[in-house]
């Protein structure tokens, strides 16, 4: 299977970056959906219209003291531009929380002799230089880069020592028209009662196919599709191929506000699939924390016969990054569940290899016995105003 798995990732991948409202990711969906028919199943589209933005055709962030040398960096989605080339000095501000605070960077300015704001650079908490959204109450006129741990870790030290820091920025980031793209949702009846969710994103960042971060969940949604069209589940399911996660999760906020209370109250609960990256450590993102409890039993007894290496760990509450968070927001039970491959986190090396086709194949038939043997929790998250 490992074999078919990894022909399906390289030719969801060979459309290029699946940025929301590009032509690769109009492409990918056709090939979804295509692929969806093929096997019977019959397919909605749900359009995601959002506000567009490009990362322009340059970006740079030159280091002039005190050494020369390029940063590695990446617009922020919804950064604007530079006028041209501009060049200050950089003071730190602190912490920068991104996600609803999932993750905490370092934020730093680059000003101008009158101390005006000429850019801001993220800085990442951990590994390589990657592009993230920025917070929605962001000043998005100015332009904003990201950069990785190590550099901002050196600007953090040189200013504490005294050091003057100086830099030249360019970046022609900026709004462009309407971004549209559909969200593919997928209804299959169950054998007995109850109705679980399940979401994988299939868009990604600009600067990435996105082998891992999302191509693997996509890919691994696509075959339970086939995989229940053979076998039906025990609850029915609506797998929903969500577009725009990386905007905020656009996608399955607008999903989530297609349904009423009624609908969202009978869904048992979500299974997110976001990230099957490479290795052997399993994370997953569970509430309310009864339910925590209850995955965590039904996916140990399962590895321990079917994979005994693995290890798996949970965190309580989930993190507000993925597309469960819009469900868990609106009272749903989630469960969020990678392989986390964080260097390879919106990076132009996340490519198909054999590690993360390995992990799709195996958490296939772990979601499906997942599905067929987790009951409907008896508690639910309280419905929250935002996330």
């Amino acid at each position: 299977m490992t074999t078919s798995i990894s022909l399906l990732l390289d030719e969801l991948c060979a459309f290029g970056p699946r940025f929301h409202g590009s032509p690769a990711a109009a492409q990918a969906t056709d090939f979804l959906e295509n692929q969806l028919k093929g096997e019977g199943v019959s397919v909605m589209r749900e359009e995601v219209v959002l506000p567009g933005w490009t990362p322009g055709n340059h970006h740079q962030v030159t280091l002039l003291a005190p050494e020369s040398r390029l940063i590695r960096s990446w617009p922020m989605l919804w950064s604007g531009p530079t006028e041209g080339v501009v060049r200050g000095s950089v003071v730190e501000y602190g912490p920068q929380g991104l996600w609803a605070d999932s993750m905490v960077w370092r934020k730093f300015a680059v000003v101008d002799k009158h101390g005006a704001t000429l850019a801001f650079l993220h800085a990442r908490d951990d590994g390589p230089a990657a592009p993230q959204p920025l917070p929605s109450s962001s000043d998005f006129t100015i332009a904003h880069l990201s950069i990785g741990r190590i550099d901002g870790l050196q600007l953090s030290e040189w200013l504490s020592d005294g050091f003057p820091v100086e830099m030249e920025v360019s970046c022609t980031a900026g709004p462009a028209p309407d971004a549209a793209g559909h969200n593919l949702i997928v209804d299959i009846p169950g054998q007995g009662t109850g109705h679980v969710l399940l979401t994988a994103h299939s868009d990604t960042f600009y600067n990435t196919v996105g082998a891992y971060d999302n191509g693997s969940g996509t890919i691994a949604l696509l075959l339970l599709a086939q995989h229940w069209m053979r076998r039906p589940p025990g609850p029915s399911v609506r797998l929903v191929f969500c577009t725009a996660e990386e905007w905020h999760l656009a996608g399955s906020r607008q999903h989530v506000s297609s349904l009423n209370s009624e609908q969202l109250d009978a869904i048992d609960y979500i299974v997110n699939i976001d990230g099957l990256g490479r290795g052997d450590l399993l994370e997953l993102f569970c509430g309310p924390e009864t339910f925590e409890a209850a995955t965590l039993k039904v996916l140990r007894d399962y590895s321990e016969k079917e994979r005994p290496d693995l290890r798996i760990i949970s965190r309580f509450p989930p993190i507000k990054g993925t597309d469960d968070a819009a469900f868990y927001a609106a009272g749903v039970p989630t469960i969020f569940m990678t392989f986390n491959d964080l260097h390879r986190l919106h990076q132009p090396e996340d490519l198909p290899n054999d590690g993360i086709s390995m992990n799709i194949e195996f958490t296939v038939p772990l979601v499906a016995h997942l599905i067929d043997t987790l009951h409907r929790p008896s508690n639910r998250p309280s419905r929250l105003e935002v996330l």
